[in-house]
């Protein structure tokens, strides 16, 4: 007997016993609240009509998220409340502070992580607008996670597209994510899974012509985003405990304002490119 535990315990010394395969889906369930503090921060830089203006936004919250239901998939609509909600922005050299209301928005989000609607408007993972934005990948951030049960080393690809819901064009998304290692928060064994993803869109905004016979405007958008996402993962409660991540953007925009419109200079094209990093650690 003795002999047979001195095998065991030098096989697990030695790696050789296999570490079992876990699911690591989110399984929210209707009723349960999490609270988060979320910072964000971007340095972009804008170009319009030859003139180019450094623009830096930082963002801050506490973050609730509450579970308002939970389909047969997993699916759930999330509730997310931002309170002390402070964002301060530096453009041409002027810093200005403001802080906003508490803010609340209905979110959907898939087992897998992908955020599907943002106040009942659909949205594709890794949304490119969210970096044009400066979010970075918005207020509820998670890697990408796998179908079926996992190990550590495990990797898994993922790819999706979206139609423009308000003109013609589509995004499309790339996803490429690994089971990186277990790792100690507050207490949990949390997976710690890494989504590397790139997005490139092509859309119009509006009908194009209107703005020509409306008050509203029309326009375009090309551009890309990648974006590196970390997100530690409780694999027995299924949750987020924490995000990490980073972005990078390069878009271009032209408007079709009104006749007459006071930022007719503004018709582009408009160039944004920058940086943006985003954590939601738990409070």
């Amino acid at each position: 007997m003795k002999w047979l535990t001195l095998v065991a315990l030098f096989a697990v010394a030695c790696g050789a016993v296999p570490v079992q395969a876990q699911t690591l889906s989110l399984g929210y369930h209707t009723g349960d609240t999490y609270k988060y503090s979320f910072h964000s921060a971007t340095k972009q830089t804008i170009v319009a009509s030859g003139v180019s203006l450094p623009a830096d936004i930082d963002l801050s919250a506490g973050e609730a998220v509450s579970v308002k239901s939970v389909d047969s998939s997993g699916t759930a609509d999330l509730g997310i409340t931002l309170s002390k909600f402070a964002i301060t922005s530096t453009t041409g050299g002027v810093t200005s502070s403001t802080s906003i209301p508490d803010l609340t928005m209905a979110v959907t989000v898939a087992a897998d992580g992908r955020i599907l609607s943002l106040n009942g408007n659909q949205v594709a993972s890794g949304n490119p607008f969210l970096a044009f934005s400066g979010m970075g990948g918005g207020f509820f951030v998670t890697a990408v996670l796998p179908n079926n049960a996992v190990r550590p080393g495990d990797t898994w690809s993922k790819d999706y597209d979206q139609a423009n819901p308000r003109g013609t064009g589509s995004i499309h998304v790339t996803t490429h994510s690994k089971y990186l290692r277990n790792e100690s928060v507050n207490g949990v064994n949390a997976a710690v899974v890494e989504t590397t993803s790139s997005g490139s869109m092509d859309i119009s905004l509006g009908t194009p012509g209107a703005a020509a016979t409306s008050a509203g405007f029309g326009g375009s958008i090309k551009g890309t985003v990648a974006s590196d996402v970390t997100t530690w993962i409780d694999p027995n409660g299924h949750r987020v405990l924490k995000t990490h991540s980073t972005a990078t953007n390069d878009g271009t925009m032209t408007l079709d304002l009104p006749s007459g419109s006071p930022l007719a200079a503004l018709t582009g094209p408009i160039t944004i490119k920058g940086t943006a990093s985003t954590d939601l650690v738990p409070a």
